[in-house]
């Protein structure tokens, strides 16, 4: 009998903390990627090697993305860090949607999966991007975006456009984990229906939606630091 569960599981304790399975997952794809390109760009080399080469053509092709969004280079290299670093990490977490085991082993699930994790993201990228923001703009400018009481109506969308920043953190995580934990259980049923020939298409087009859904996630949170950003004149 198949069963899914919104809540994830707990697999151990450390000091006291329960550590569930996309907690256990998100830390080591955090760690894991941190120190693979730690080391592989350790000692770059002037003729780079195959995987130097590969990596610096991920890097380069997500910057001339986010390049054509912000549509200014100084803003692009201080979102780069960001929104390069959200999307490889969420790629990688949704990749474990398509493991082997997904839906026999409880260990194994997409940090994606876990309101939890989208929702740290979001809260992560949105202070971010409101620290940019007052870096830019300075904090008397910062603040009258949302405080002008020189205009009642000014104030009224300062104060609309603050509400705006919880809807945002809400759409990027309820977007994400939407789209992952349906996927998840259209992966379990297809296997659990046919486990060799029916999953395969399916495996496909979840590596196509991993893709599209942790580059959706990095280019609205450069759409959201661009906006906030836009330096308006009454």
């Amino acid at each position: 009998m198949l069963e899914f569960s919104v809540a994830t599981e707990k697999i151990f304790s450390f000091l006291g903390f329960p550590i569930t399975n996309t907690f256990f997952w998100a830390l080591v794809l955090s760690i894991g990627i941190f120190v693979f390109f730690f080391f592989a760009f350790k000692k770059r080399k002037i003729i780079p090697g195959p995987l130097q080469n590969f990596l610096e053509w991920i890097l380069e092709g997500l910057f001339n993305y986010i390049d054509g969004i912000t549509g200014e280079r100084k803003k692009t290299l201080e979102i780069f860090p960001l929104a390069s670093s959200l999307f490889i990490l969420i790629f990688c977490a949704n990749l474990l949607e398509v493991s082997p085991g997904l839906g026999v082993f409880h260990f194994i699930r997409s940090p994606s999966s876990d309101l939890n994790f989208t929702l740290a993201l979001a809260i992560v990228s949105m202070i971010f991007v409101e620290a940019l923001t007052l870096k830019n703009l300075g904090l008397p400018r910062y603040l009258k975006k949302y405080f002008n009481f020189k205009n009642p109506i000014l104030l009224f969308v300062g104060l609309f456009e603050l509400m705006g920043i919880l809807t945002r953190i809400l759409s990027l995580a309820v977007r994400l984990f939407g789209n992952l934990f349906a996927g998840e259980v259209l992966l379990i049923i297809a296997a659990f229906l046919c486990a060799y020939i029916l999953p395969l298409p399916f495996l496909g087009l979840e590596i196509f939606v991993g893709f599209v859904q942790a580059l959706i996630f990095s280019s609205l949170t450069v759409i959201f630091y661009v906006a906030a950003t836009e330096q308006t004149e009454e």
